[in-house]
């Protein structure tokens, strides 16, 4: 009789010999580990990539008749934000795309609703073994029409959960072990936003800093940088390898004077993104609490979708993931035809944007979100300043500076965050600046973050899981 055997590649004769050699050399499993997560990551972010600006195209644009800006990594920045369609349209196919994406997720995974980021640092505490494949694909639909349709949402929480479900199979499939499906899952999680990000240097330092509120773990970087390499050239092979705002040489600071500007700027985003962080977590847990039914999960997204869509007409940025205002708030002649008044919206608007399309339950990320805020609170200061005279000619360093600074704290990874920024803009000046906007945050934020499943140190997930295993045996 044929004996049942436990080795999940048993039945593939010369591979699995082959990946038992392989395993057995720790640098060489993880090379070719890194290699496979990396190329699945980035073919995850081209699909994702590509279904965002199809549903854009075709939901928000033919069906809304409404153009947002576009960003570089678009085919080319457009400044956009044209209605060409009856005042209600839009709000209409804002919910209509929440309510069908809430649908997909009730009814196919449901652990692929919400933000994806937070939802895959707990696979990777707590189950790194058990995320189920067609959460990729769920999510990755999902997402594509929330946010294609206007839904205010980022890419890389959706980038992250898919990459982190495709580590969790691989992970399976070759018979890791449970710490070591955890670092596949980040591994993963760090590749697939890198590539859609185009910054794989600082994905892979997302991949060390994102999983705890006040740790580390320095050990996933060398595996997550070749992972988020090869996604990066994955992604980039179908989409171009620049940065995904275009490059910004002439970034400017201002002087001293300049460099106080940018330490108000971190202490404003740091109390925009602890109002951002507490807003989103609260219309969440409500939602949750009262969302029991089947019904009311359907109808909340839906309900969020159409208050989105209604002030989103009168507030750039706010429809989808807001990358292009983003782009063109780095622009003075851009940012300056703009009102004042429409400028100083932005940020409160999307943060209210968010919490209602993927706080109620839309599929989306709160990442990309975070980094629009920021850059809405430097385009304001610079606005002001200046209007004031005291502002240098060019806004960029103010907007990078207040993405790095609303953004790194809140998501409890300044550094990664503070890399990303520079790679996204193609220019690594930027570093200095956006490191004392990003300190001068953290000060103002304190202990707050956005990711409830994030624990404070590596030592509070053994504590947990001896506990578990406690329970269960109990």
């Amino acid at each position: 009789m044929r004996t049942l055997m436990t080795d999940p590649m048993s039945d593939l004769g010369g591979c699995a010999r082959l990946w038992r050699w392989i395993g057995a050399r720790p640098p060489v499993r993880w090379g070719v580990l890194s290699i496979v997560l990396g190329a699945v990551a980035g073919i995850g972010a081209i699909g994702l990539f590509g279904l965002l600006e199809l549903a854009n195209h075709w939901l928000l644009g033919a069906l809304g008749g409404h153009s947002p800006y576009t960003t570089t990594a678009q085919g080319g920045f457009e400044t956009g934000w044209t209605r060409e369609r009856a005042v209600w349209a839009v709000p209409l196919v804002v919910a209509g795309g929440s309510l069908v994406a809430a649908a997909l997720v009730r009814w196919l995974a449901p652990e692929a609703g919400g933000h994806g980021t937070d939802a895959a640092i707990a696979a990777a505490h707590h189950h790194p073994l058990g995320i189920r494949g067609r959460v990729a694909g769920v999510k990755m639909v999902a997402s594509a029409v929330t946010i294609g349709a206007g839904g205010s949402g980022g890419t890389e929480g959706p980038a992250a959960q898919i990459s982190a479900a495709f580590g969790s199979v691989v992970a399976r499939r070759t018979g890791l072990t449970r710490d070591q499906a955890r670092t596949a899952v980040v591994v993963g999680l760090a590749a697939g936003v890198g590539a859609i990000f185009r910054a794989p240097l600082g994905g892979a330092l997302l991949g060390a800093e994102l999983l705890y509120r006040k740790d580390a773990d320095a050990s996933v970087v060398a595996k997550a940088l070749p992972a988020a390499l090869v996604g990066y050239g994955v992604f980039g092979s179908v989409f171009g390898f620049g940065p995904i705002f275009g490059y910004h040489p002439d970034a400017d600071i201002g002087g001293l004077g300049g460099l106080l500007l940018i330490a108000t700027v971190g202490l404003l985003a740091g109390g925009a993104a602890r109002v951002y962080a507490t807003m989103f977590i609260l219309v969440h847990n409500r939602t949750n609490a009262a969302a029991r039914t089947t019904t009311r999960r359907l109808v909340f997204p839906a309900a969020g979708g159409l208050a989105v869509g209604a002030f989103g007409l009168w507030v750039p940025g706010v429809l989808g993931t807001g990358y292009g205002l983003m782009e063109g708030a780095m622009n003075r002649e851009v940012l300056l035809d703009l009102s004042l008044w429409a400028v100083l919206l932005i940020a409160p608007a999307k943060i209210a944007g968010t919490a209602l399309s993927i706080g109620t339950g839309g599929s989306g990320g709160v990442f990309g979100p975070g980094m629009v805020v920021g850059a809405a609170i430097g385009a304001s200061v610079w606005r002001i300043a200046e209007g004031l005279g005291y502002g240098p000619n060019d806004p960029t360093m103010f907007v990078a500076a207040g993405m790095a600074a609303c953004l790194g704290p809140v998501v409890r990874a300044p550094l990664a965050v503070l890399v990303m920024t520079a790679e996204t803009l193609g220019n690594a000046t930027l570093l200095a600046p956006g490191a004392l906007a990003v300190l001068c945050a953290i000060r103002v934020l304190g202990d707050t973050t956005i990711y409830p499943s994030q624990p404070d140190k590596r030592a509070d997930v053994a504590i947990d899981e001896s506990h578990r295993q406690h329970a269960s045996e109990g």
